[in-house]
């Protein structure tokens, strides 16, 4: 394994109310973001708007989509339109969005994952990770850019009190 390899930046993402264990399926609600780095879980504080966009681009990070073409596609993925419909009393709300609330809340994922690696000390930079990439005709396009794996909990799981996340340990004790 080459260095390289070994340092490549990981993502789990935390799906709750899954009813087909291993599948990302509608009426799943995201719940979690983790950044896992040499060998700890970092977890990634988002809201549940930036939750469900980090999510739609880690489940489509082979292609890169400026951001007209994602709001679009957040308006029709069944996953996003039935966001946590499984849980308990929800009622389901649809997603909206536009062009310009894409490019802001791609703005605000990058801030809190900036800071998340500076607080921890992490030796990596966030516009590494959510890309942006211009197009021949110069309009930016996003893509992630790492490893992607998903967790999916048949009911209300709670990763900090198992405190591991894909059986990797949350951040190093003298962090918490």
């Amino acid at each position: 394994m080459t260095h390289e390899q070994r340092d490549r930046v990981k993502l789990v993402i935390a799906h709750e109310y899954a009813q087909v264990p291993g599948q990302c399926a509608p009426g799943e609600e995201v719940v979690g973001a983790f950044l896992i780095w040499r060998g700890w879980a970092y977890p990634i504080p988002l809201s549940v708007t930036h939750l469900i966009l980090f999510d739609f681009l880690c489940r489509h990070r082979w292609i890169a989509m400026d951001a007209s073409a994602i709001a679009t596609r957040l308006r029709m993925d069944l996953f996003v339109i039935h966001h946590g419909s499984n849980a308990p009393g929800h009622q389901v709300r649809p997603a909206r969005t536009s062009r310009t609330a894409v490019r802001k809340q791609v703005e605000r994922i990058r801030a809190v994952l900036t800071k998340l690696i500076a607080d921890e000390g992490l030796d990596m930079d966030a516009l590494k990770i959510l890309r942006s990439e211009e197009s021949s005709t110069r309009s930016v396009r996003y893509r992630i850019n790492a490893d992607v794996s998903f967790e999916h909990w048949a009911t209300t799981g709670d990763p900090v009190t198992s405190r591991t996340i894909a059986g990797i340990p949350l951040s190093p004790p003298d962090h918490e």
